[in-house]
């Protein structure tokens, strides 16, 4: 894929990837088309760590894919394209840590109809659509928190459940939707 590219290739092979042309990525991070031309077709170096960052940002990669450590993400057509970023604030949210509530007043998805979406993501990473489960996994926690927090006895028990929670305790032990990947079974709430 792009192991054997330079820096100036992989920017321009995920430029294209996220199908963006020269002159809409140089203007996001405020540099001219003639700027990335050169630096894709490597006749300058791009060695400024603030620009790589802002690069890597805008391109919606890691630090790490532009340098050129592999990658597992893949965007598909039904990944979308704000994966990595997205999937990081929702593990970084102080909810997905904790019991501390909801900021939505709308009537949380039901367990059965969670306990379904999360079976069904747990399928889509056992079939390595990593993309896939990246894209849709954010949205998915945010859900189950508010309808933990919604719930009360058994159905908050359940909905933590789905979230890795241990329902004796008031921590969550690793949650397991939060978690980028699963080693084992898939979380249940039954």
């Amino acid at each position: 894929m792009t192991n054997t590219l330079t820096i100036g290739e992989r920017v321009g092979w995920y430029r294209r990837r996220r199908g963006l042309s020269q002159e809409v990525l140089a203007g996001l991070i405020g540099r001219t088309a003639d700027w990335l031309g050169k630096v894709e077709n490597n006749r300058i170096e791009l060695d400024r760590l603030s620009v790589i960052k802002s690069l890597a940002e805008v391109l919606d990669v890691s630090l790490g894919d532009l340098l050129g450590e592999p990658s597992l993400l893949d965007w598909t057509g039904d990944s979308g394209t704000a994966t990595v970023p997205a999937l990081r604030a929702a593990l970084m949210d102080y909810r997905a840590l904790g019991p501390f509530g909801s900021d939505t007043d709308a009537e949380p998805t039901s367990v059965a109809v969670l306990r379904k979406e999360v079976g069904a993501l747990w399928d889509a990473y056992q079939d390595s659509r990593f993309g896939y489960v990246t894209g849709r996994l954010p949205e998915l926690l945010h859900r189950a928190q508010a309808a933990a927090d919604h719930h009360d006895g058994d159905g908050q028990d359940q909905a933590r459940r789905l979230l890795g929670w241990r329902t004796n305790s008031p921590l969550p032990s690793s949650p397991s939707l939060a978690r980028a990947t699963w080693h084992g079974s898939p979380p249940t709430a039954a």
